[in-house]
């Protein structure tokens, strides 16, 4: 060995100094907790790999695809279509570059999947793009086929196919209008007529972060909505489209079905069956729908897995039920495969019943997975499923990621399928002999099981009911225990065999069973809805809050071992970024006469609630109010005369709501905050609010802080979407001497 061999191997003073500090550090700990801290080091790194061995990191990706989705909704203008799918096959080329490096090549495709939800809802909005119709500003006939029929219980709406060609007073003509028209007046599907016709503004938020009601419409092909003034008369017309020709044979099946459920039920009951079986909830008086709100079941009411669920599950063991009492059947046919094959067709039937919105349409492909899984010989109820069925979803119809109904869909089946795959191994425990064992085992199975579905499905959606609609059900685990034994034993199972005895006619065998099983149902919800602090009313939470909460939730129900402790991280944000966002002192809506002022109380005194209903229960509900739009002094801060109507604003001064011209320049030099309708005076000291000002902005937020107001407009005016209306263009700045007399006589 040479002398340089023997001599020791030099450090550098950084290296030194970093290992001198562990080596202090480690020696300060305790040998206890350093003994902890090497366990959790050694199983975080061992649950890390077991994630990655098992593939589990696959179910990341539908998260990512969504988020992708969510980011394209939150652009301020239309992205370049070309520019997304360029940089979608770049990533996909990078990933077949690094696939060799599991770390890069996790990075890339996660990327990849961003980009792909992106791409996805980019192309969404371009093969549906059309034009918004602009309202105008006196009634025109429209002519086309009747779409759809919604017979509600205030009244009638329908969806109007357009014909093509001109309109007279209307340009753009758009290719599907929605119609309100009086209780009873409504044509059937597929009839072709004539309506005089008022439309409305395009609809859109009612105040800065609420939900864009023009959005969902825009992505149905619906360009415009209003009202039908008068009867429609009847048109003659070639054969219908090939859509309006879908529309009445779907529309016949649930007519014909609602005809048989009425036959045998009555009142609320018959609504509600029809409700679950044709899919039909128009019909349903607002306060059953109020009650089973309150008492955390209206989602009995809504089309989703538990029900498809019901009628797979149902479907399945009849059809196999009925060919093992066959001994030739049972032994030459597979008739496991079989019972799936009808549950599967009665699943895609009832799916097309019920409307085909998006919960349907999210519990009908897992329950395809689930059952394909049962025609192949595999187990589909899991995760992956859910991954799957999220991305076949979202892949057709990326807007209703924003949708509240697809979020708490979603959020209970990723939730409760996660408790599944954790309790799983429960099953394999020893159960006890004899009948009366099998019997109390059975029994808890279905107590405790409805009791945790409720449970970690409430607690799931809760945070997106707050967001949303700003109310929970706090007695929900109760209502659910109570009433989904009635749900799951007679009303879904007798309303599935309800339909199949329609054909030999002895369907009202049925029906009745079904609808003893609603009136539990009601009895339960009506009970717990009168109980104390059952209609809890919450402040809204900010979008941060929701997310944090979104990404706490799918790391608790994605990863596994001490991996799933990261959650509480997010959860932490989302707990610490909980409240109300600032609320608006003073709220004036686009027609210019609808006007809320925050009063001494804290609450919202609001003018003109009963032409703007729905502008103002938006207002109502966001703050957790319970008051109605058309509640009895819901205007008691406004005193108003033939003029018009003034209130206090918080820190002094008033508003003034201006209903004739002749006191405009009274209440110029006396408020602080004039709304009219009519041209105000050239030089009026206080700010002037009108239609055309909130024509571009939309309704108007002012917020007082620091003794100064601030203006926060509902439109954006830095944001255009295909889906907003167009905003008219700013007015041409007035020369001189304009409508201004004295300017007028100094140039004489």
């Amino acid at each position: 060995m040479t002398q340089q061999d023997q001599r020791p191997a030099r450090t550098s003073g950084r290296t030194a100094v970093l290992g001198g500090t562990r080596a202090a550090a480690r020696r300060a700990t305790p040998p206890g907790l350093a003994r902890l801290f090497d366990a959790l080091r050694a199983r975080l790194a061992e649950d890390l790999a077991g994630e990655a061995a098992s593939g589990r990191r696959i179910l990341w990706l539908p998260v990512a695809y969504t988020l992708g989705i969510l980011l394209y909704f939150g652009a301020g203008q239309e992205p370049s279509l070309i520019a997304v799918l360029l940089l979608l096959g770049a990533l996909a080329a990078g990933a077949m570059g690094v696939r060799a490096q599991p770390v890069a090549f996790g990075a890339v495709v996660g990327f990849a999947a961003v980009v792909a939800g992106f791409a996805t809802a980019s192309v969404r909005t371009t093969l549906v793009a059309h034009e918004i119709a602009a309202p105008p500003k006196g009634p025109v006939r429209l002519t086309g086929f009747v779409e759809r029929v919604e017979h509600r219980p205030t009244g009638d709406r329908t969806l109007l196919r357009l014909d093509a060609g001109p309109v007279k007073g209307l340009d753009p003509v758009p290719g599907r209008v929605r119609l309100s028209l009086r209780k009873g007046w409504a044509p059937p599907v597929g009839t072709h007529i004539t309506q005089l016709t008022q439309l409305l503004p395009p609809l859109g938020p009612v105040m800065p972060g609420a939900h864009d009601f023009g959005r969902t419409p825009w992505f149905a092909g619906i360009g415009g909505v209003g009202y039908g003034l008068g009867r429609p008369r009847p048109a003659e017309a070639a054969a219908p489209p090939l859509s309006v020709r879908l529309a009445m044979a779907v529309d016949a099946a649930r007519d014909s079905l609602s005809r048989r459920i009425r036959a045998s039920l009555t009142g609320a009951t018959a609504e509600i069956a029809v409700a679950l079986v044709a899919g039909d909830r128009s019909a349903i008086a607002p306060e059953v729908e109020e009650s089973m709100r309150v008492s955390g079941l209206t989602h009995i009411l809504s089309i989703s897995g538990l029900h498809m669920a019901l009628v797979a599950g149902t479907l399945f063991a009849f059809v196999r039920g009925g060919l093992a009492l066959v001994p030739a059947l049972a032994l030459g046919l597979p008739i496991k495969a079989l019972a799936a094959v009808a549950a599967l067709t009665g699943s895609a039937a009832y799916l097309v019943l019920a409307g085909n919105d998006v919960p349907a349409q999210r519990s009908f492909v897992m329950t395809a997975l689930v059952l394909s899984g049962v025609l192949v010989g595999r187990p589909a109820l899991t995760l992956r499923t859910v991954g799957v069925a999220a991305v076949a979803v979202l892949a057709f119809t990326p807007e209703a990621a924003l949708e509240p109904g697809t979020q708490m869909s979603f959020a209970a089946t990723l939730a409760l399928v996660a408790a599944y795959e954790r309790l799983r191994p429960l099953a394999a425990l020893p159960r006890p002999d004899g009948w009366a064992g099998q019997a109390a085992v059975w029994l808890a199975v279905l107590v405790g099981g409805t009791a945790l579905t409720s449970l970690v499905a409430g607690l799931a959606t809760a945070p997106y009911g707050i967001f949303h609609f700003q109310r929970v059900a706090p007695y929900g685990l109760l209502a659910n225990l109570a009433a989904m034994p009635a749900v799951s034993f007679l009303v879904m199972p007798f309303g599935l065999l309800g339909v199949l005895l329609i054909p030999f006619g002895f369907d009202h065998l049925a029906w009745p069973v079904m609808g003893k099983g609603i009136e539990i149902m009601v009895t339960v919800s009506d009970t717990i809805a009168v109980l104390p602090g059952a209609d809890h009313r919450v402040d809204s939470v900010g979008a941060p809050t929701l997310a944090f909460f979104s990404l706490g939730l799918a790391a608790l129900c994605l990863l596994r071992g001490l991996l799933a402790a990261t959650a509480l991280v997010p959860f932490a944000l989302a707990l610490l970024l909980a409240g109300a966002p600032p609320r608006p002192d003073l709220l004036v809506a686009p027609d210019a006469q609808t006007v809320a002022v925050r009063g001494p109380d804290g609450r919202l005194s609001v003018l003109g609630a009963r032409s703007q209903r729905l502008v103002v229960e938006q207002w109502l509900t966001r703050e957790g109010d319970r008051r109605k739009a058309g509640a009895e002094g819901l205007a008691g801060l406004f005193a108003c005369d033939p003029f018009g109507c003034t209130a206090p604003l918080p820190g002094g001064g008033t508003i003034a709501v201006s209903r004739r011209a002749e006191s405009l320049e009274a209440d110029c030099l006396e408020s602080r905050i004039v709304v009219t309708r009519d041209v105000p005076p050239r030089h009026c000291p206080a700010e002037v609010v009108t239609p055309e000002h909130l024509s571009r902005t939309g309704t108007l937020a002012f917020h007082f802080r620091d003794g100064t107001w601030h203006v926060e407009p509902t439109r954006n005016p830095r944001v255009n979407r295909p889906w907003m209306a167009p905003v008219p263009p700013e007015p041409d700045p007035p020369r001189p001497g304009d409508d201004d007399p004295e300017a007028d006589a100094a140039s004489q």
